[in-house]
């Protein structure tokens, strides 16, 4: 064997070991890397900005969904919804926003309607299998659970936002977390542990 083809079997050799394991699946010990993406997502329209982010979450064709608190940001954040504008920049975006994977702006919505109660600090957000969005709120009063359409249509409150009445309450929650659908039983699971100290279900 030629010392230029043994040269480039070593060269081949390595480079096929190096390229094994740079595509070897993460093992469950090993802590993955992340990255940020300053441009994820795209600029907001209307001179939105994003304030607090509560919860997110991924529906079921892999659209990101953030719930957002508009009410977290400083007067200088949103200086161009004062009266009179502080400056040129920039308005609170709605708590709702729907993106795809490349971070364009989808659906925007949310904030105090007619027929319910709208949460004092936004929290969770669960996009179920059949299409509803399921939000809750962590502020003190903040004791429901609320219910909308995709594009943002009021369907069913559980729950006030008022005092809770403790966790032996079936009426009433108490600064619920999260919650959790169980599409085959038709149920909702409400992580109600702020406030109150148990799980329950609807």
């Amino acid at each position: 064997v030629k010392l230029s083809e043994m040269l480039s079997i070593l060269i081949a050799s390595a480079v096929l070991i190096a390229a094994i394991a740079i595509s070897r699946p993460v093992s469950a010990g090993e802590i993955p890397t992340f990255a940020v993406d300053a441009a994820w997502p795209k600029p907001l329209p209307n001179n939105w900005i994003i304030g607090e982010v509560g919860g997110i979450t991924v529906d079921s064709q892999g659209h990101i969904w953030v719930f957002q608190r508009p009410r977290s940001l400083t007067d200088n954040e949103k200086g161009a919804s004062l009266t009179p504008p502080r400056s040129k920049c920039c308005v609170a975006a709605p708590p709702v926003l729907e993106f795809d994977t490349d971070g364009n702006l989808l659906r925007s919505w949310g904030g105090p309607g007619a027929g319910y109660e709208w949460v004092g600090r936004e929290h969770g957000i669960e996009v179920d299998d059949k299409g509803f969005v399921w939000l809750t709120g962590n502020a003190d009063n903040d004791n429901a659970v609320l219910k909308f359409t995709l594009d943002g249509k009021f369907v069913m409150q559980i729950g006030k936002i008022a005092p809770s009445k403790g966790s032996n309450d079936t009426t009433q929650l108490g600064k619920p977390a999260e919650t959790a659908i169980d599409k085959d039983a038709n149920e909702i699971y409400v992580a109600d542990g702020y406030g109150n100290h148990r799980v329950i279900v609807f």
